[in-house]
């Protein structure tokens, strides 16, 4: 036990007690006086009372200090600081409904069969989607380079279709800014970079809401070029890209991702179709986004809402669409279970994979099946959202299931600049 002058607050996680010191005559620090009933009880007044702070819940303040506490508060001082391109929110629907997710184990069977039938009749009406999983000499020598790893490997072959694909769509042009969405380390920006590099006015904007170590980009940054480069750490939801001053000189501007998970495609397609209306207005010229992780997409935020309504599914039903979709990668057959290179697959492994909700009459390749034609729907779905505001946008198979089993990507070029 603590002592005396320390917090007798037991913490499980760390299996000791809190090494907060108290004041004299209390038991338990400000953080934990909250959590113990007994404290409470014998502090029961507005002095001792503690609450969570209006601007960062995860601590908490005396309530008869409140007022004093938000001026000297650290969240407050980043609120202040924040540049004027992040406007909490500015990508989100907050007007649209959030259907509560029910885990498929806890549905009834004829509930998951009339989705299920929704499915078919939908991707029955769908064209034929080609593989083109292209090469880029760029990258050629290190993906042949037998002292490269195959898990190295994997990721350059996926980079080299997708700049392969950016190049035949026409959208790497001299006075461009490209824009990489979820970042990460920069990989694909790095080669994009030396695509580009020779190229006059040209521009990478990386954007991720986490801070990473051994960005690639700064090696870009020390390589002899007149390449522009500048990262920022941003929520999409957040992000304002017209606000950004370094890439207002700029005429076009071209999205890019790899394995964008979920939300983030959806919130980084309503990101850049904001910055074509809002003042001052950027010329999107396209993008190339390759998808992931489509059991995280979310209702609100879902571009695609009035193609699946069109198909017949009701809000209630997207939870179940996005559940489905994981048992495209879920590893429930050898195959998928040998297939464990991706970090993106380990992840639907993980989160969506249960053997208690199996569905009854289907066997694992079938689910699969039906799990991948519910991705090609919320992938087409977005396709035709763009189709819709002045793209012509279409979906390929970039590379092959034994490279990732997050296989596709949408191109999509302005039809009028």
């Amino acid at each position: 036990m603590g002592e005396e002058n320390h917090c007798m607050y037991f913490v499980k996680r760390k299996k000791r007690y809190c090494r907060m010191t108290v004041r004299k005559g209390n038991k338990y620090c400000g953080e934990h006086q909250e959590s113990s009933l007994n404290n409470l009880m014998e502090n029961d007044n507005t002095e001792a009372k503690r609450v969570k702070c209006p601007l960062d819940p995860t601590h908490t303040c005396y309530e008869s200090r409140l007022s004093k506490h938000l001026k000297v508060c650290n969240a407050k001082r980043l609120i202040d600081s924040q540049p004027s391109f992040i406007v909490k929110g500015i990508n989100l629907d907050e007007t649209g409904e959030t259907p509560r997710h029910v885990p498929i184990s806890e549905l009834n069977q004829l509930v998951i069969d009339v989705v299920i039938n929704k499915i078919k009749a939908a991707h029955e009406k769908l064209p034929h989607f080609p593989q083109e999983a292209i090469q880029h000499e760029i990258l050629q020598d290190k993906i042949n380079d037998e002292s490269c790893g195959k898990a190295v490997k994997k990721h350059l072959v996926q980079n080299a279709s997708l700049l392969s694909h950016l190049e035949h769509a026409n959208l790497v042009q001299d006075s461009t800014c490209f824009i990489e969405f979820g970042a990460g380390k920069g990989k694909l920006t790095y080669w994009l970079g030396q695509i580009i590099k020779n190229r006059k006015d040209i521009c990478i904007l990386l954007v991720d809401r986490s801070s990473h170590r051994h960005k690639s980009d700064n090696k870009l940054k020390n390589e002899p070029s007149p390449l522009v480069i500048k990262r920022i750490r941003a929520d999409i939801a957040d992000l304002k890209l017209n606000d950004i001053t370094e890439i207002q000189k700029f005429n076009h501007k071209v999205g890019i991702a790899k394995h964008l998970c979920g939300v983030a495609t959806d919130l980084t397609i309503s990101c850049l179709l904001r910055a074509m209306q809002d003042e001052p207005v950027c010329n999107v010229n396209g993008l190339v986004i390759a998808f992931c992780c489509h059991h995280k997409c979310e209702y609100a935020s879902y571009v695609g809402k009035h193609y699946l309504t069109q198909c017949g599914f009701t809000p209630s039903e997207f939870p179940i669409l996005c559940s489905i979709a994981s048992w495209a990668t879920c590893g429930s057959n050898s195959r998928l279970n040998t297939n464990s290179n991706s970090q993106h697959n380990s992840i639907d492994t993980r989160v969506t994979y249960n053997r208690r909700s199996r569905t009854k009459g289907l066997t694992s390749s079938e689910k699969e099946n039906i799990g991948r034609k519910v991705k090609t729907l919320l992938n087409w779905g977005r396709s035709e959202f763009l189709k819709n505001n002045g793209f012509e946008s279409k979906l390929v198979y970039y590379t092959t299931t034994d490279v990732s089993l997050e296989n596709m990507c949408i191109v999509a070029t302005r039809t009028q600049i």
